[in-house]
């Protein structure tokens, strides 16, 4: 595992990785390191320790030497010249009406870069003010825009505490903060309590935010209800740091806070009343185990009978009076047809029955039979057939009754 120092650039800051060489460095002595934009002056954050290499992001650049005194006598001299700066960048930009807020100015070790921090609502068009002040400075212009918090990072200040800001005093890097993190530790969801000098929410909330998720889980929700020394009530409010709850009593309907011991004995308590009272036979459930199994209902009674019951023949009843082919039983024998008519008589051909269960044909008009003396015989052409009536049987079987006139 390759042996690396922690640098810190600033007082609060991130801390990364530089090769030591053969340097023995303290915490918080001062050197030079090579960066990406050159040479730079910083201070040890922790000594030389062995790393993995998942750990290392880049390359792991060099500490060059450590800082002299003439180093930081330069370093110094550049600071003072910030003010400066600041205020003659800022008439560059009323002069090319830019709507920028400048914040702070940096110069670089060597001097050879110069860098401006500022704030803005919108993207802003400022390549003819980088032009303009590189003029000005003989330098290398960078223009930075930044948002809130990063504002109050660089300018510092004293927080709602009463102490020095988090982000400018020791904090690495920036804590992701919700509003659920103030609901969950019971804070008044105002503004202007729960808001930094950024305008954003503190980064504090995140500091107690699981120890209170935590403690939280232990204690009983809202509404639930709970045994109390005083008789059963429902929770309206949790004390979390307190580990106490503020429980309505239903007897009275006064509000007690009580602590989670008291709730544990007095729910204990309840509990062996209760089992000693269920070994006695006195609760409804142990009355209902003594107790012999009811009898079959009246309904389970009557549905046997009704399987039981034969209903075929009054179903014969309903049904029609033709022959239907599932039925088992034999049809009825058909009527001996009657003598034939007399020869003079046009013998009239039967037609079978056609079935029509819901209604019959009425007959057709008689034909007369007997010629007239007085007209030649003449052949009579065949009538059609009459159509047989039927009538209910008790069996429902049909009885022809061919009729002839």
């Amino acid at each position: 595992m390759p042996i690396v120092i922690g640098i810190r650039f600033k007082d609060s800051g991130k801390v990364y990785y530089f090769d030591p060489q053969e340097f023995e460095l303290q915490v918080g002595e001062p050197v030079i390191v090579e960066t990406v934009r050159g040479l730079e002056l910083a201070r040890v954050a922790y000594e030389r320790r062995e790393v993995p290499d998942n750990e290392i992001v880049g390359e792991l650049k060099p500490v060059v030497r450590r800082a002299e005194s003439a180093d930081l006598e330069r370093f110094r001299d550049l600071q003072a010249r910030h003010s400066e700066v600041l205020e003659r960048c800022t008439e560059k930009v009323r002069e090319h009406g830019l709507p920028m807020s400048l914040v702070k100015a940096e110069y670089s070790f060597d001097g050879s870069r110069l860098t401006f921090y500022f704030t803005a609502e919108k993207r802003v068009d400022f390549r003819l003010l980088v032009r303009d002040l590189a003029r000005t400075f003989k330098s290398r212009i960078e223009l930075r825009q930044i948002g809130p918090r990063d504002e109050a990072r660089l300018l510092g200040g004293i927080g709602p505490c009463g102490r020095v800001l988090c982000c400018a005093s020791f904090l690495p890097d920036y804590a992701r903060v919700s509003i659920k993190m103030a609901k969950d530790q019971d804070l008044p969801l105002n503004p202007s309590k729960i808001s930094g000098v950024c305008g954003r929410l503190l980064c504090c909330l995140s500091y107690e935010h699981e120890q209170y998720v935590a403690m939280r889980a232990e204690l009983p929700r809202k509404g639930t209800w709970v045994q109390t020394p005083d008789g059963p009530g429902e929770v309206v409010a949790q004390q979390v740091l307190k580990q106490q709850l503020v429980v309505q009593l239903v007897g009275s309907g006064i509000q007690e806070t009580y602590g989670m011991d008291q709730i544990e004995l007095a729910t204990t308590q309840v509990a062996a009343t209760a089992r000693a009272r269920n070994a006695e036979g006195v609760t409804p459930a142990a009355q209902q185990r003594r107790t012999s199994p009811p009898e079959r209902h009246d309904r389970r009674k009557l549905r046997d009978e009704i399987d039981q019951y034969d209903l075929l023949d009054d179903l014969e009843l309903l049904e029609d009076d033709f022959e239907s082919p599932f039925r088992d039983s034999t049809p009825a024998a058909r009527p001996t047809p009657r003598a034939a008519p007399p020869s003079h008589q046009a013998q009239t051909p039967v037609e079978p029955p056609k079935k029509s269960p819901r209604r019959a044909a009425s007959p057709p008009p008689p034909v007369s039979s007997a010629a007239s003396p007085a007209e030649p015989a003449t052949e009579t052409p065949p009538a059609s057939a009459p159509r047989r009536r039927r009538r209910r049987s008790g069996r429902g079987g049909t009885k022809p009754d061919p009729e002839t006139q």
